[in-house]
């Protein structure tokens, strides 16, 4: 492998141009522990965590068309829901079907109103414009109100696993990845301020991940055994 002036020589997933399209021990990004029902878990974290008032749903069309799609399952229980995508395609699907949602984009949108809660799941790690995307969402808050996101954690043990096979588990959307000291950091440098730090992680697919994962969980620590961030923030 190596560049010789402005061309990359290509070995295993990694494209022409540098980006990761994908990995030998996950080769295609609907595949891995992200399958049907995965996101029910994610869900059962969250819910509590949005309270019982108004939610903004963030990057709401995300898996739209599981069974376990987060905006579907968020909306058999919260009844001021709205939601945000830039989609457009699914985005009218969804107002057909009767969702409250709007073609809009997350780094610059205006609804006119406040919620109690803002929820951007997996989202802060495709943005180019953290700052923009934080105005809106603490414009779109009432006082005291919370976002809540979510995002992988860049310190997780898989991580470093994947690095072995010539580049990071990056999916070829991402500009960015966090740590609980960096979100806490970039929330707190925009408006937030009692923010919580915790961490979740996905149900592992095959019987060796199990059995990995179990392995990470019981003798690592929480920021290196498990693979996604979820931070609480107060609007101040």
């Amino acid at each position: 492998m190596g560049t010789v002036g402005n061309r990359t020589k290509v070995a295993g997933s990694v494209a022409s141009d540098g980006v990761a399209t994908g990995h030998f021990l996950q080769p295609n990004w609907g595949e891995g522990p992200w399958g049907e029902g995965s996101l029910r878990d994610r869900f059962e974290i969250i819910r509590p965590l949005l309270g019982n008032g108004s939610v903004l749903d963030l990057g709401c069309a995300s898996r739209y068309g599981r069974t376990d799609w987060l905006h579907g399952l968020l909306a058999k229980e919260v009844p001021d829901l709205v939601g945000i995508d830039i989609n457009s395609v699914t985005v009218e699907k969804l107002q057909e079907e009767g969702f409250d949602v709007r073609l809009a984009d997350a780094r610059e949108f205006d609804l006119g109103r406040k919620f109690d809660a803002v929820f951007a799941g997996e989202l802060i790690e495709h943005l180019d414009d953290v700052r923009g995307f934080l105005t809106n969402v603490h414009r779109h808050l009432e006082p005291g109100g919370r976002l809540v996101l979510t995002t992988p954690n860049a310190f997780y043990v898989g991580n470093f696993v994947y690095r072995f096979g010539s580049h990071g588990q990056v999916h070829p959307e991402h500009t960015c990845w966090y740590c609980e000291d960096t979100l806490r950091r970039v929330l707190k440098v925009n408006g937030f301020s009692k923010v919580e730090i915790m961490f979740a992680g996905h149900t592992s697919p095959t019987p060796a991940r199990k059995v990995a994962t179990f392995c990470a969980q019981h003798l690592l620590p929480p920021r290196l055994a498990l693979d996604e961030i979820i931070a609480v923030a107060i609007a101040e």
